[in-house]
């Protein structure tokens, strides 16, 4: 009886929260009541004021990602501190916080390279959707745990977090703009500016002008590139994409390289970027090219998948291709920078909200999300 009612004492104690759960691949999201646990030593509660939409948590749904289910998803939040548990240091009760989902330690050898974004010291728990210790804070109604992806789980009312995963930004920085720099501006307007290193007066072509894609026009913009060619395949992004910066829209067909070179004087562009992830579009990068030029894989591509390229080309022409995770970024500087940057006027991260929702509208989010409708949902509280 003493135990049972410990057990019942403890269930009392948690919070109650929403959260948008996936229960199986391929089928939509439950909005349902959780159990919270308080925070740990090192952790932190977090209650969430905004998160973004994005492919990224889709691929869970697909399967692409790989990850173990149930799990509420969300990697792209923001909110404010409203407990802090032992040990927690960085950051106090009634902070706004900018939930980051690739933390780093400092300490490897990629860290002192000056690597953090490979930093692989926590990846491991939270790369399956648990905390630090292995475990997880959330329980649904039978008691049953539920993972976290990314050990974030911001698609959700409230979350308990490790405390490394708070990143504090500049004072009036709002929740739903620090919520897309955890995400989609630190991706795009970092692999402009951290791998691609754009040059003043250069040619760009963006394949894909979604959230990361139209961040990577808004990062050109910033570089000072003088030919900016958006892509897409939904007639709806060009008056978003021109709004961002972009010079020209080209709409997606078999004759997109030929009107990419047009554009570019017959050249082909100094760089181009796939912000989608898709392998037919890597394969579209390098013949968009002109000599020397340089072609960023920035979307996230399926698993083991893989692109055929023109050795000759690349090698006559001396074309390069390359990679980027999460804008080549030392998220401790330039998260802080990218915020900055908004409030003094340099990046117009709110033109990518296109519309926000209600949690409870989750599902509809990621249908207007992959129909290329919107450039950015935002749900708020």
């Amino acid at each position: 009886h003493q135990n049972y009612s410990t057990a019942n004492a403890q269930r009392e104690c948690k919070l109650k929260i929403k959260a948008a759960v996936l229960r199986e691949l391929n089928k939509p999201l439950t909005v349902e009541e959780l159990e919270l646990d308080e925070p740990k030593s090192n952790e932190v509660l977090v209650k969430i004021e905004a998160f973004g939409v994005c492919h990224s948590d889709y691929h869970v749904v697909t399967g692409l990602a790989k990850q173990e289910l149930p799990v509420v998803l969300g990697h792209e939040g923001a909110g404010t501190v409203v407990q802090v548990g032992e040990k927690v240091t960085n950051v106090e009760i009634g902070q706004n916080v900018l939930l980051n989902w690739f933390p780093y330690c400092k300490q490897c050898p990629q860290c002192f390279a000056g690597n953090t974004n490979h930093c692989k010291t926590y990846m491991e728990m939270l790369g399956q959707g648990k905390m630090l210790d292995g475990t997880t804070r959330l329980t649904d109604s039978n008691g049953k745990p539920v993972l976290q992806l990314s050990g974030l789980a911001c698609w959700s009312t409230h979350v308990v977090v490790p405390d490394i995963i708070c990143t504090k930004l500049p004072k009036g920085t709002p929740p739903e703009i620090a919520a897309l720099i955890g995400c989609a501006v630190t991706t795009g307007v970092g692999a402009v500016l951290n791998q691609a290193t754009v040059h003043e007066g250069s040619s760009v072509v963006v394949y894909g002008a979604g959230g990361v894609g139209l961040s990577i026009i808004m990062g050109c913009v910033l570089a000072g590139a003088e030919k900016i060619i958006a892509v897409d395949k939904s007639t709806a992004k060009e008056a978003i994409a021109i709004s961002m910066g972009a010079t020209d829209f080209l709409l997606s067909s078999e004759d997109t390289v030929e009107n990419v070179k047009e554009l570019t004087n017959g050249l082909g562009a100094d760089y181009a970027f796939d912000a989608v992830g898709n392998t037919d579009i890597a394969q579209m990068l390098l013949p968009s090219l002109r000599e020397r030029g340089l072609a960023l894989l920035v979307g996230v591509p399926p698993t083991d998948s893989r692109i055929q390229i023109d050795a000759t080309d690349v090698f006559r022409q001396e074309k390069r291709l390359s990679g980027t995770i999460y804008g080549s970024v030392d998220t401790e500087v330039d998260f802080e920078k990218f915020a900055q940057m908004y409030l003094d006027g340099k990046l117009p991260i709110d033109k990518l909200i296109s519309k926000h929702y209600k949690l409870e509208e989750i599902n509809k989010a990621c249908e207007e999300m992959l129909d290329g409708s919107i450039a950015r949902g935002v749900v708020t509280f």
